[in-house]
């Protein structure tokens, strides 16, 4: 650890405990500095200084009234006299320890060498406790020592600046008092850290965890926590140590990120990637039963050449309302260009699909004549369903694709089902495409 220096103060003490005092082996990292005086009036104030013990021949000099002014109340009083039995009760009671003055001389070297030792002790002991709340204090997070029962034995100030209190507001408080919820929201165990403690106690290892806690004026705080326990000297848990960073402004934006990596900037639909990524986990998670509707606007190029691409934006905006109302329960996404896809994990009687899908038809034709620029637009819809797991998602998306195309030629504005032109469209490609 540390270098150490330890101040030693012996006044009114025989030479022979002098003697023995210079003579203790003093450890390697440690320097010792001796002042030997007839009695402790003959020194000044010594609470600058941090002197570690004074040992007093109160037999020589028996005044120890100021010795907490003079000297501090860290140091510690070690008191010898051939009148203990005399001594009072307040100076026994500030003393750490009481000395024989005769009879003893063979025994001196051993009791300065342990005092010694116990002070070196003594102060590796503050370094460490030192070291550990620089620690403590320094960290960017906040910090946390809790007992079993949940009560905050010591925080960090950056935790006492989280919850907005001070240090003695928090320190042996449980969480529904640090944090301002009710105990009856904290008996609920929602937001609290009750699930994360009793991972921790169930399974007594450092874990990080992503967990959410109720802050009274702040809201709901995302927090990324890092936990582990604390055992005593016989290995029993005791409590643990948590160290929190409030990540809630950081997941919003990674939330936001991640929300503008799978939407379609105009739309806000889903984009033609995260449409692969959504519908191929979810049906790898609840079974193969899917349907497409694959749609694309008619006469939407005319429509840009003619009006400009701002008119066109507005059209494909519309679009997208359009269908979120015909299918509000459904995944719809933008795949590019005036496409767009809405998938349904199911596949639906044909007569509740045509249902809505006549009822977009309808919508989007009241939209369309509203404004004359948007008279001449039409979509066009093809559909294709499967309830096998086997069918791939490509495969289903160039059905309805073929089915879509096929409107577009013979129905332009209208839908066509895929099932309804399977055999003309293996017949015209001249192979044979397996049944789903």
């Amino acid at each position: 650890m540390f270098r150490c220096h330890l101040l030693v103060v012996m006044a009114g003490m025989p030479e022979i405990a002098v003697r023995a005092m210079k003579g203790a082996d003093i450890p390697a990292n440690c320097q010792m500095e001796l002042e030997v005086v007839d009695s402790l009036a003959a020194l000044p104030s010594m609470a600058e200084r941090k002197c570690a013990a004074v040992i007093l021949n109160t037999d020589a000099d028996g005044d120890t009234e100021q010795f907490d002014a003079q000297f501090g109340p860290d140091t510690r009083l070690i008191i010898c006299s051939d009148k203990l039995d005399e001594l009072s009760p307040g100076k026994i009671a500030r003393a750490c320890r009481v000395w024989p003055l005769k009879g003893i001389d063979k025994y001196w070297p051993f009791f300065c060498q342990h005092l010694l030792e116990d002070l070196y002790k003594q102060k590796e002991l503050w370094h460490t406790r030192n070291c550990l709340q620089t620690v403590v204090d320094t960290m960017p997070g906040f910090v946390w020592f809790k007992d079993m029962e949940g009560h905050h034995l010591k925080v960090n100030q950056a935790f006492c600046e989280m919850v907005g209190k001070d240090m003695a507001e928090v320190e042996g408080k449980k969480h529904y008092e640090i944090w301002g919820i009710s105990p009856e929201q904290y008996a609920e165990g929602e937001y609290v850290c009750l699930e994360t403690d009793a991972a921790i106690a169930a399974n007594p290892k450092p874990t990080l965890f992503q967990e959410q806690v109720l802050h009274s004026k702040l809201g709901l705080r995302q927090l990324e926590t890092y936990k582990a326990p604390i055992f005593d000297e016989d290995g029993k848990m005791i409590g643990n140590i948590g160290v929190a960073k409030d990540v809630t402004d950081e997941y919003a934006n990674k939330e936001r990120i991640l929300l503008l990596s799978r939407t379609d900037d105009l739309t806000r639909l889903a984009n033609r990637r995260y449409f692969y990524q959504f519908v191929d986990h979810h049906r790898s998670h609840s079974g193969g039963a899917l349907t497409l509707c694959y749609m694309d606007l008619d006469q939407f190029k005319q429509l840009n050449d003619t009006f400009g691409h701002q008119y066109g934006d507005a059209a494909l905006m519309a679009v997208a309302e359009l269908l979120q109302g015909a299918f509000p329960k459904d995944f719809i996404a933008r795949i590019g260009g005036d496409e767009f896809i809405v998938a349904i994990f199911a596949v639906p009687e044909r007569k509740s699909l045509v249902y809505k899908l006549d009822n977009l038809y309808k919508a989007a034709r009241e939209f369309f004549n509203q404004d004359i620029s948007f008279r001449g637009l039409g979509m066009s819809i093809g559909v294709a369903s499967t309830d096998q797991a086997a069918v791939t998602l490509d495969t289903l998306l160039q059905r309805s694709d073929d089915a879509l195309y096929y409107s577009k030629e013979h129905c332009r504005g209208h839908y066509t089902f895929y099932e309804d032109i399977k055999e003309e469209i293996i017949s015209r490609r001249g192979n044979g495409e397996n049944n789903g």
